[in-house]
């Protein structure tokens, strides 16, 4: 779950179908429709752009563990998305991603069985780091 900085405040939830909203603090919601909206159905990781709420970023599959996944960016507050370019296609499910508001554009996505992505702009262009782990469920990178 993540609370984004707007006015009114907004809550974003995602299940294994579907992304939902609140725009009061979690007594009512609404789905956003990703099944029309997403090319791979299943909803991961959820993360609002540091310096701009309307901005967020989101990890999609096939499945739990799923062959392939995407990175995937609104900047409507979820209306509209985009798949950004990773330069391989992930091993798995987009399981989840990170940032920081010391560097907003710096983003780190990662895939289920390990594969880390790293872009310093805000996700127009990423890299695919040379370790790859096991399995990873969850992720941070903090600033020296």
């Amino acid at each position: 779950m993540t609370i984004a900085a707007t006015q009114p405040k907004r809550i974003y939830a995602s299940t294994a179908r579907e992304m939902f909203v609140s725009d009061d603090l979690g007594d009512t919601w609404h789905a956003l429709g990703i099944r029309g909206k997403w090319p791979l159905p299943y909803a991961r990781g959820l993360m609002v752009k540091a310096d701009d709420p309307g901005v967020l970023f989101a990890g999609c599959g096939e499945t739990t563990t799923g062959e392939k996944g995407h990175v995937l960016r609104t900047t409507d507050f979820g209306e509209t998305w985009e798949i950004l370019p990773l330069p391989t296609e992930p091993n798995a499910t987009v399981w989840g991603l990170a940032t920081h508001p010391a560097d907003a554009k710096r983003i780190v996505a990662f895939s289920l069985f390990g594969e880390v992505y790293v872009s310093d702009d805000a996700g127009a262009s990423w890299r695919k780091i040379a370790r790859e782990f096991g399995e990873i469920r969850a992720a941070a990178w903090v600033p020296n």
